[in-house]
């Protein structure tokens, strides 16, 4: 025989019969005694009320009080015949369903959802510690790609001071050539090396702070790939910038022998407007050379620009684009686990603080009964009270 089974054959219909058969006499016996007492005490009340309170009548509300006590009592075995089969046939019902309900402990549907709950975060813990994984990887990718771009401006920037200068020093030369030193200048400038100084590529160091994620050897490994990409570029454009600034300057330098031959013959005064004019020529063309400089810095700065922008967006869509695995459907929320008995002194200060004293006298009375019931049991008993303005205690009299 199964439980189920057990549970349906322990109300016996003959019980059942029996107690339909009494109900209705039980029912209307307790609604006489109920009605008699009633009226007998409605009776003592209004005398009461009308007369006031006397020695005589508090008797009879005692003796009133005690028959009460035995009417229920009376009216108590009429039903619980009654009542107890109810009770019980309810408490069976109740029982069939609490053992397939998962809310209930030891459940099989309970021991089945706490599996589940144990598998969900499982996986939780797995997407989570994937996720991070793959977070990781992307921001260390993002990091090389930006590091790589970074070394890359830095080199440039540290070859576009080596061109300027150089290119600095041929300006200054031809700048700076006399009647006396022409000849010697146009040798110098002659004899400017149009190569990349020996060993300016190999020496090369960025000077770039190591992100975190990326070790000393992938900057290393960087480094390298970096400095062998640009180093054809650095030499052909190094090459070609000081060969034709060498070749500017050599077309311009026979001119300028003419002036400065122009200068010495002439007399204080016109040697020093001829003078005036030539540095100004000399003064427009060096801001017209800085010009040029500068628009293919900036258009260099723009390329960088857009390079940096289309890995950055590379990397947020690699972020976005993360592949999601199966999660069995779950709900995450925050439990409290207390640590320690203080830990409920800062629980009931949000409390308190958010919603508790907003609360009425009376819902937090009903709320705190138990506390408040010891209080006032310490105060009965060891005659300790708690002194606040926000308390009072009464004496609360009954008579017995």
């Amino acid at each position: 025989m199964t439980d189920m089974t057990k549970e349906l054959t322990i109300v016996q219909p003959e019980n059942i019969k029996q107690i339909v058969s009494i109900a209705p006499k039980s029912m209307q016996d307790n609604i006489m005694s109920c009605q008699r007492c009633m009226e007998a005490g409605e009776s003592l009340l209004k005398a009461i009320q009308e007369n006031g309170m006397t020695d005589e009548l508090d008797r009879e509300a005692a003796a009133f009080i005690e028959k009460s006590r035995k009417t229920v009592r009376v009216m108590n075995e009429r039903r619980s015949p009654v009542t107890k089969l109810f009770d019980e046939i309810r408490t069976r019902f109740t029982a069939m369903e609490n053992s397939i309900d998962p809310g209930k402990s030891d459940t099989i549907p309970y021991k089945l959802q706490q599996l589940r709950n144990q598998y969900a975060a499982k996986r939780r813990e797995e997407e989570e510690r994937r996720r991070r994984e793959e977070l990781a990887r992307q921001q260390a990718e993002a990091a090389r790609a930006k590091l790589k771009l970074d070394v890359e401006e830095d080199f440039k920037g540290q070859f576009q001071s080596l061109l300027n200068e150089r290119v600095n020093r041929l300006t200054e030369l031809g700048d700076g050539v006399t009647l006396e030193s022409w000849e010697t200048v146009c040798g110098q400038i002659r004899a400017f090396l149009a190569e990349l100084p020996a060993g300016w590529l190999e020496e090369l160091c960025s000077t770039v702070r190591r992100p975190l994620n990326v070790s000393a050897d992938e900057m290393r490994r960087i480094e390298s790939d970096v400095k062998e990409a640009l180093g054809k570029q650095f030499k052909e454009q190094y090459a070609a910038e000081i060969q034709d600034n060498k070749d500017y300057i050599l077309d311009r330098m026979p001119s300028k022998k003419a002036n400065l031959e122009r200068i010495a013959k002439a007399d204080a005064e016109e040697a020093a407007r001829m003078k005036a004019e030539m540095e100004e020529r000399q003064s427009k063309e060096a801001a017209a050379q800085e010009e040029e400089r500068r628009r293919k810095e900036e258009e260099e700065r723009k390329k960088s620009e857009a390079a940096r922008q289309q890995v950055e967006m590379g990397s947020l869509f690699n972020a976005q684009a993360a592949v999601q695995s199966y999660q069995p459907k779950m709900k995450v929320s925050k439990k409290i686990e207390l640590l320690n008995p203080e830990g409920i002194l800062p629980i009931f200060s949000m409390w308190w603080r958010m919603e508790g004293r907003n609360l009425s006298v009376e819902e937090l009375s009903k709320m705190f009964r138990k506390q408040v019931t010891f209080c006032e049991k310490v105060a009965d008993k060891d005659g300790e009270f708690i002194k606040d303005e926000s308390v009072s205690y009464i004496d609360e009299v009954k008579a017995k």
